[in-house]
């Protein structure tokens, strides 16, 4: 059975809401699964909001994905520092999965063959969408032609969807990072009614 997750949007600056949940846990002893919105392009922000929070209507906010249950405690937590800590929880949200869009094109054979096994075989619970395709291309007579040239020994490119489970979907987003050629959308929730 997969983990239940929430999406949690608090009222205050990304920096105080990220030293707040490190302090939290680490003081707890607690260990939990935790996504910033602004490291896997969650938030977007509409022109309302924006102007709401240009003229201190409201104040700046973050997302995060949590467990349910460390989602609980740090409810617990806040209200009890309410006023000494200017956090606010502002909506929370079950999420039933997560999804991005990726595109690559690479012409190593080595990041090739990162992304083959990466694309290949996704973790438990994530899936590729629909239309998901991968094409690897071997051209002999491009061998030994400049970098930057028209025509390349080796060609991998790739497009499409990945979607499913939260933490198998966070954590693939997290470990492409490292690879220049890859293009990752930004992070989609499937989330159920604000509790």
């Amino acid at each position: 059975m997969n983990k239940r997750y929430c999406e949690v949007t608090v009222e205050g600056s990304l920096d105080l809401v990220k030293g707040f949940v490190a302090g939290f846990l680490e003081g707890r002893g607690v260990s939990g699964d935790v996504f910033f919105g602004s490291d896997y392009h969650i938030e977007k922000e509409n022109p309302a909001g924006l102007l709401m929070r240009l003229t201190g209507i409201r104040g700046e906010t973050c997302t995060l994905v949590v467990g349910t249950g460390l989602h609980e405690l740090l409810a617990a937590a806040l209200e009890r520092r309410r006023g000494i800590v200017p956090l606010r929880i502002l909506r929370v949200r079950p999420v039933a999965s997560a999804a991005f869009d990726a595109s690559f094109r690479t012409y190593s054979r080595d990041v090739g063959a990162k992304l083959r096994e990466l694309f290949g075989s996704l973790p438990a619970g994530v899936s590729h969408g629909e239309g998901f395709e991968m094409q690897e291309k071997v051209t002999p007579e491009g061998k030994g032609v400049e970098a930057y040239a028209p025509l390349h020994e080796y060609e991998l490119r790739g497009r499409g969807r990945i979607e499913g489970d939260v933490k198998g979907v966070f954590g693939l987003y997290h470990r492409l990072e490292r690879f220049e050629v890859v293009e990752r959308g930004d992070m989609e929730l499937t989330c159920g009614e604000d509790r």
